[in-house]
């Protein structure tokens, strides 16, 4: 037999069905792991789902109780009896004003970072970087000095403003990477058929990057609603979003965890519901610029 008939020699049927019993193996281990990695990073919100629909006795009993009857007293008594269903409102109107509000300043001003010769422009870029990295425990008295004078103390333009501290910065920074990444050809070609600068801006750049904008704004979202300190501070009885209000079920008595689980499984449903409904956006945003010719 010649070197080349060994070489090129047919894979035989058997071998064959060993190739692909080895593929079809590595598929379901591949599809196990993700399904318990699944279960790992949903079993704490599912512990706290299940709370919220046990009595006391149930969730401060010594064992586990795994099965029970399920009851919406926790619902009934958080959200209608003690009217916490408001602030749920209330973090929804600061979250998407204070996103919507960075949206509109920090989405031209990263095309700006990107697209002009501005004196100094690294060094401006990093200070307002720096703004993102300051706690904001140490903005806190400054905010409310400031928010006192202007009389914005317990109106949502208290916390709508202070969530711009740090969410214009994050915003900045992450769209100038996307509008680096958006060829300057593209704006030369759409001056030449004569767009004014902000013409292009609007109707050719900014297309293409509006799964960064959705990326962006969502990841914004959840910053503003999780955020607890400013939320605290600087707002009234009427206008506190729902996270800083949680701690108010925490009574010398004990801690209602019923009612607390009951609320934060409730207020964690509307990001999750956005999340869902734009995942799509969302991954496209994560991964534009990451394949480059």
């Amino acid at each position: 037999m010649s070197v080349e008939a060994q070489t090129f020699r047919p894979i035989s049927s058997g071998h064959k069905a060993s190739i692909l019993s080895s593929r079809r193996l590595l598929t379901w281990i591949s599809y196990l792991l993700t399904a318990l990695l699944v279960v790992l990073f949903l079993f704490p919100w599912l512990w706290v789902l299940s709370l919220g629909f046990k009595t006391r006795a149930e969730i401060m009993s010594p064992n586990i109780v795994w099965i029970w009857t399920p009851t919406l007293n926790n619902y009934i008594e958080v959200l209608i009896n003690k009217g916490y269903w408001r602030l749920i409102i209330n973090s929804l109107i600061v979250a998407v004003s204070a996103v919507a509000l960075c949206i509109v300043i920090g989405v031209p001003t990263a095309y700006a970072f990107s697209r002009f010769p501005i004196p100094g422009k690294e060094s401006w870029f990093y200070m307002i970087l720096t703004f993102r990295m300051a706690p904001a425990v140490v903005l806190a008295l400054p905010l409310y000095v400031l928010f006192a004078r202007a009389k914005l103390l317990g109106t949502f333009g208290a916390p709508i403003l202070a969530h711009c501290t740090f969410t214009l910065p994050f915003v900045i920074w992450l769209m100038r990477s996307f509008f680096d990444d958006i060829p300057k050809e593209i704006d030369a070609a759409a001056m030449t058929d004569g767009y004014s600068r902000w013409e292009t801006f609007i109707y050719a750049v900014l297309p293409l990057v509006k799964s960064g904008i959705v990326a962006v704004a969502l990841f914004s979202i959840i910053f503003s609603w999780n955020e607890f300190l400013y939320g605290l501070i600087l707002t009234s009885d009427a206008t506190r979003p729902v996270a800083s209000q949680i701690p108010s079920l925490i009574r010398p008595h004990g801690t209602l965890w019923g009612e607390v689980c009951a609320l934060a499984t409730t207020a964690s449903l509307p990001v999750a519901f956005l999340i869902f409904a734009l995942q799509r956006q969302l991954v496209r945003g994560l991964s534009f610029g990451a394949i480059k010719g």
